[in-house]
């Protein structure tokens, strides 16, 4: 049973990673709705990869054996892959949430130049003293 659940979570991680590397050429090639098209299947496999976890993790809490003896050398195997897997997704992510991030303040700073707009504080002089008083 574990060993179908750890091929599973590696699939799931395959496919967020071939799909993180898509997202990133989809930035670097200004493709927003390729990017965008692809949140709905992100956020399944992220769901997918949520249930699959809880139950693993019920699964290895339910044989009550010391971490040594927890693996079968076959599920030893799939569980390092996933680690390797989940290490990638990791790194690919941080990468594209890198480049979302500099790509969004890159396009707010354009819009802010283009529409001239001004921070409106307290102290801003440009904008015109009143004249109206009041009384008590």
């Amino acid at each position: 049973m574990l060993i179908k659940k750890l091929h599973q979570i590696n699939d799931v991680l395959s496919n967020l990673i071939k799909i993180t590397k898509e997202d990133i050429e989809f930035i670097k090639n200004a493709k927003h709705n390729e990017l965008f098209n692809n949140i709905p299947q992100k956020e399944d496999l992220s769901k997918q990869f949520a249930k699959l976890k809880n139950e693993i993790d019920k699964i290895l809490l339910s044989r009550n054996k010391p971490i040594e003896e927890i693996f079968t050398k076959e599920e030893k195997k799939e569980f390092e892959k996933f680690k390797t897997l989940l290490n990638d997704f990791y790194e690919k992510h941080k990468y594209f949430s890198k480049l979302s991030f500099v790509v969004a303040n890159f396009y707010n700073v354009l819009t802010d130049k283009i529409k001239n707009k001004e921070k409106i504080t307290y102290e801003n002089d440009s904008i015109p003293k009143s004249q109206l008083k009041l009384k008590a």
